[in-house]
């Protein structure tokens, strides 16, 4: 009979963890070292492009991550196997030896989504979602805003909350208290640091024109963050057309929203996205080409009708 696992205790170990790791990131890049992390940076084995070498944190940060998860959740709860989904380590599973197929959990997480943003300590993400897989959902996602110091968090059975450390307060998210059901004066997330999404996003010119006219907003935001913001009421809809997001990134900020009653859509068929995952089909799809893992785009709004309204005015 297969082990099942308490929701808390997932939760409470995963909060500690990224907690772990924004500390560590916001005492790097703000401390006397910083000097030597972007040497480290400069000199991190990667393919990314020379002319944006920033990886050296997010590899520290991986790390750090990575063996919290193997003290906590393998050490402590007795975990038999766990595998982690990285978008710096690929596929692995814990402890070393181990069988992925009798891994009931899968770890995605995305030590620093935003890390050009972590350079010049604008901003940046650490995201951690848990998935049990023969149960088919996930257990719990946490996310931390590292430099505004806040910490998202749900569970399958628990409250979707955040603590924001700076102010001392604490929150449940449920999406805006005066929730927009159409674009008149909304702010909509949009990713647009690359050129390519910012040359997407501007071809967009009915929704474009249509937020205009009706006086709304664009903010710039970027992975899980986009739709977390929505859920917290920071914004009232994001949207993510260009090619998607992949797991590592999407689905801590999927959870959080669709356990805060938010409405997530395919932006093509218009149907609601789940949490359901097909492991087996992602795993596939990264080991054949890692630098193209399966995406997924997505509309998201506090009310149903406001994401219908962008996704109808969409031109895909």
């Amino acid at each position: 009979m297969r082990k099942s696992y308490n929701d808390h205790d997932v939760l409470r170990y995963c909060r500690n963890t990224v907690l772990k790791a924004m500390d560590t990131v916001r005492a790097s890049m703000r401390g006397s070292n910083r000097l030597v992390l972007k040497e480290e940076v400069e000199e991190y084995k990667t393919e990314k492009s020379s002319l944006n070498p920033t990886k050296g944190i997010d590899a520290l940060a991986e790390d750090l991550m990575v063996a919290a998860l193997e003290a906590k959740l393998v050490g402590r709860l007795r975990v038999p196997a766990v595998t982690v989904f990285s978008e710096e380590l690929g596929i692995r599973t814990l402890p070393d030896g181990a069988s992925e197929e009798d891994a009931d959990l899968v770890v995605f997480i995305d030590p620093i989504d935003g890390t050009e943003f972590i350079e010049s300590l604008q901003g940046g993400w650490c995201l951690m979602a848990v998935y049990d897989r023969r149960a088919d959902e996930v257990i719990c996602a946490v996310a931390g805003d590292i430099f505004l110091n806040r910490l998202y968090w749900a569970s399958r059975s628990g409250e979707v909350e955040a603590i924001d450390f700076t102010t001392h307060s604490w929150f449940r998210l449920d999406g805006s208290l005066d929730p927009m059901d159409r674009l008149a004066g909304a702010r909509v997330n949009f990713l647009t640091t690359k050129v390519s999404r910012f040359r997407s996003i501007a071809s967009q010119k009915r929704l474009l024109d249509a937020i205009e006219e009706n006086d709304g907003r664009v903010n710039l935001s970027w992975g899980s963050n986009m739709i977390i913001q929505v859920a917290a009421g920071y914004a009232d809809a994001a949207v993510e057309v260009t090619k998607g997001f992949a797991t590592y990134d999407l689905l801590p900020g999927l959870f959080i929203g669709l356990q805060a009653g938010l409405t997530i859509l395919d932006p093509a068929s218009g149907r609601p996205l789940t949490c359901k995952l097909d492991v087996n089909k992602l795993f596939a799809t990264y080991r054949r080409d890692p630098k193209n893992p399966q995406r997924t785009p997505f509309v998201t709004a506090s009310t149903e009708s406001l994401a219908r309204q962008i996704v109808s005015l969409l031109d895909l």
